[in-house]
């Protein structure tokens, strides 16, 4: 959620974190698991883009991604394809 992530953020400036210094490990951004709809590696992947580039500061080098209590197929595919796609992102 952007909005959360953003907000995390900004707290985190105002109680003077050394952003440049700070390792981001979010979870992975994931259908519900009571969602009808199915997604693809690659739509999830679009997803966790997204959000990063909407709300991740510049001055963080990267993130580590936490698994979220997904099975280590269902992670390492949507890591790998984040990984595929995320261009000149974090």
């Amino acid at each position: 959620n952007i909005r959360v992530q953003s907000e995390l953020f900004k707290a985190m400036v105002d109680h003077g974190v050394y952003m440049a210094g700070a390792t981001m490990k979010p979870n992975i951004v994931n259908p519900g698991k009571d969602c009808p709809e199915c997604y693809s590696v690659e739509d999830i992947a679009a997803a966790n883009i997204y959000v990063l580039e909407q709300s991740f500061p510049v001055a963080m080098k990267g993130a580590n991604y936490l698994s979220g209590g997904q099975t280590l197929q269902d992670a390492a595919a949507r890591l790998s394809a984040i990984n595929k796609v995320k261009g000149n992102s974090p």
